[in-house]
């Protein structure tokens, strides 16, 4: 059993180790410039409506952007318990 537990800590290590790589690969630079156009387009676009306009769209971009609290602990608390139970699963 502890060659399964120490198989699956391999393939975490290894997943994490992935993501980081990828993760100091990327150009923040490029990436926020990108990100910083994109924004600048919005505003133009926003800019050409009536002020109750985009306050109302404002208002339902940011509510499609923004996940809650009680949604965020719910995917947290639901991929804790998948890891419980797949411990479980693992030391029967």
């Amino acid at each position: 059993m502890d060659g399964i537990l120490d198989q699956l800590n391999q393939v975490i290590e290894a997943r994490i180790a992935q993501i980081k790589d990828e993760m100091e690969e990327k150009n923040p630079t490029e990436c926020l410039k990108e990100t910083k156009e994109e924004v600048e387009h919005m505003d133009r676009i926003l800019r050409m409506l009536p002020r109750d306009e985009t306050e109302w769209l404002n208002d339902k971009l940011l509510e499609r952007l923004t996940i809650p609290m009680e949604e965020r602990m719910r995917y947290y608390k639901t991929g804790l318990s998948d890891a419980i139970e797949l411990l479980r699963f693992l030391r029967a």
